[in-house]
C-alpha cells in the first residue's frame, strides 16, 4: 500500500511539474523591428476619448505605410519582461502571475498589470488603470496578445484598449532582427 501511494506521489509532482513547464513564457527577448506593412495603425488618444496610455504605453500613429523602421529591444527574464520602445518608451511586465502596479503616465494614479501564459508561444498582458477627473472614476484596460510565430522570428502583438463605451483593437508585426 505504501508503495502505490509513494507511486502515485511521484507521478503526482512529474505531472505537476509538466503541466508548470508547458505554462512557462515564450522567449522575446531580443531585438524587433515593427514590419508597417502588416501592421495596423495605433488609434490615438482622442479616437479613446483621450483616455491616458499607461507609463511608456502610448498613441503614435504607426502602422500601414512609409515611416523609418522601428527597433524595438526586449529582455527578458524568469519574472519579468522589459521593452524599451523608442516611441512609447519603457514598459514592464510580469511573467510570474503576480500583479505589478506602476505609476501611470501623469503620476496621479497607479496602473495594474497581468501576464499569463496561454500555451507555449503566447502570453497576455492585461494592464487595469483610473482615468478621467478624480482617480477612481473610470477604468482604461488594455489587454495585449503577444504571439511567437512557430520559428520564434515573428512577433504579434495584438492590442486592445476598452473605456466605457469605447473598444478598440489593433495589430502591431515585428520580425527578429
Amino acid at each position: 500500500m505504501r508503495r502505490q501511494i509513494l507511486i502515485l506521489m511521484v507521478l503526482g509532482v512529474a505531472f505537476f511539474g509538466l503541466q508548470v513547464a508547458a505554462m512557462a513564457a515564450p522567449n522575446f527577448a531580443g531585438s524587433w523591428v515593427r514590419d508597417n506593412a502588416k501592421s495596423e495603425p495605433v488609434p490615438n488618444a482622442l479616437m479613446l476619448n483621450r483616455a491616458p496610455a499607461v507609463q511608456g504605453g502610448g498613441g503614435g500613429q504607426a502602422g500601414r505605410g512609409g515611416g523609418p523602421p522601428v527597433v524595438v529591444p526586449i529582455e527578458q527574464n524568469a519574472t519579468s519582461l522589459t521593452v524599451n520602445d523608442p516611441q512609447n518608451g519603457y514598459r514592464k511586465y510580469p511573467l510570474d502571475g503576480k500583479p505589478l502596479t506602476r505609476r501611470t503616465e501623469q503620476g496621479i494614479t497607479n496602473a495594474t498589470v497581468t501576464g499569463a501564459a496561454q500555451g507555449a508561444d503566447t502570453m497576455v498582458f492585461t494592464t487595469t488603470q483610473p482615468y478621467g477627473g478624480m482617480p477612481g472614476n473610470n477604468t482604461l484596460t488594455v489587454k495585449e496578445v503577444w504571439t511567437l510565430s512557430a520559428d520564434g522570428k515573428v512577433l504579434t502583438i495584438t492590442t486592445t484598449r476598452t473605456i466605457p463605451a469605447v473598444e478598440k483593437t489593433y495589430k502591431l508585426v515585428y520580425n527578429k532582427q
